[in-house]
């Protein structure tokens, strides 16, 4: 004989079903005063890192440099061979001084080369006219003795008026030479501003044999020995800016807009556990370094210390955290409220006896409770949020409120 259930059964049964319910507990959310903070990691580096390269090319005669040896700006570091460079020096100073006096003459009226020819003309004509004298005197004296013809001494003052005829003029063309040249005057000009040019990059290359520090520091490595060879732009001595470190760190590119809210940070250097803190005003001074990190996204920072620790050296690695400011009225909901679902993070309120789901976005835990965002406005104060027992709930179920651990 077949048996099955009554109709009565039936309907128990399915009341059952219907009045099923998941036991929860419920609270309700949280505002909060946040303090926005982001924790990093860095590295002490060294304020300024430079190589120091040789400028002109030589023998190394002297270095003055060791690693590790402190200097002040503009000590000698190293010297190269100057001898070459100082006979360079004083080859065109020669020239200048010569190119010097010629523009002085061309100034006087004449080129140099034609005064003088004009010059020497004149001389040769002077010369010329005294020798014409001084035989028409001796062959006056001759025919006066009757020893010599009339005619001879006639020939002998043609000699002189002629000799005279040519020193007039050689005289009057050395005085039209001594007219002043304007293109001439303009050449000698260009001649001594050429030269210049020259004699000034000349004596640049002679204090180029000096090697000075350009600011105070450290040497940090020495990458040339005296009496070696050096080329144009040769590493001399690699230095870092003494005794001064800066901060630097990365932070995810989230936070480079937020850079202007911050407060203060703290930096913790476990090696020599060392805490440094840097006001509101300090943190100003930070430098955000333009371009990120291609593959972690992140970007990086600099800050400058407030004052000087002799402990401090390149290379130290810290813990910083770094204060954004203060938020009020911040939505919080316990750690316990969240769910991980299909449709993402979620948390359940209950209305009207049962389980309504709100999706959120969960952002920083603290103390257990979560900071979320509530894009759909259903968390209000009043709302009943479930705590426990979230995860057993979906949309719709009744729910039974307990007050008991679950």
């Amino acid at each position: 004989m077949f048996v099955g259930c009554s109709a009565s059964e039936d309907k128990k049964e399915t009341k059952k079903k219907r009045e099923f319910s998941v036991p929860v507990q419920i609270g309700k959310v949280v505002y909060k005063i946040v303090e926005d903070q982001v924790r990093t990691i860095g590295v002490m580096l060294e304020e300024k890192r430079v190589v120091i390269p040789s400028e002109i090319e030589g023998k190394v005669i002297n270095i003055f440099s060791e690693e590790g040896m402190k200097v002040k700006a503009e000590d000698i570091l190293a010297r190269i061979d100057p001898t070459d460079y100082q006979l360079e020096v004083e080859r065109l100073q020669h020239v200048l001084d010569s190119a010097a006096k010629d523009l002085e003459m061309a100034k006087s009226g004449a080129r140099p080369e034609v005064r003088k020819q004009l010059e020497a003309k004149e001389n040769a004509a002077k010369s010329s006219l005294d020798l014409a004298l001084k035989n028409q005197s001796r062959i006056k004296a001759l025919v006066e003795d009757g020893v010599m013809a009339q005619s001879t001494l006639d020939t002998a003052m043609d000699e002189v008026n002629r000799s005279k005829e040519e020193l007039r003029a050689s005289q009057a063309n050395r005085e039209a030479g001594l007219q002043a040249r304007e293109e001439d005057i303009e050449q000698y000009i260009a001649q001594i501003e050429g030269v210049q040019k020259q004699y000034d990059q000349a004596m640049l290359n002679l204090e180029k044999t000096v090697i000075r520090a350009p600011f105070d520091g450290v040497i940090i490595k020495k990458k040339i020995d005296q009496g070696e060879f050096a080329e144009s732009k040769t590493p001399i001595v690699e230095m870092i800016m003494s005794p001064k470190v800066i901060a630097g760190m990365t932070l995810p590119q989230r936070y480079r807009n937020k850079l202007n809210r911050l407060e203060g940070i703290e930096i913790y250097i476990k090696e020599l556990d060392i805490t440094i803190r840097l006001d509101k005003e300090h943190c100003k001074r930070i430098q955000v370094i333009p371009d990120a990190n291609i593959y972690s996204g992140n970007f990086y920072l600099w800050i400058d210390l407030p004052k000087h620790d002799s402990r401090l050296f390149p290379g130290l690695t810290f813990q910083a955290n770094l204060f954004l400011g203060r938020r009020k009225n911040v939505l919080h909901v316990s750690s316990t409220a969240l769910v991980i679902s299909e449709k993402g993070t979620v948390v359940y309120i209950v209305k009207d006896g049962k389980a309504h789901i709100v999706p959120v976005h969960a952002l920083n835990e603290k103390n257990g409770f979560v900071e979320i965002k509530d894009f759909t406005k259903q968390l209000k104060p009043d709302a009943d949020l479930i705590l426990r027992g979230a995860g057993a709930v979906f949309p719709e179920v009744r729910v039974k409120i307990v007050t008991t651990n679950l």
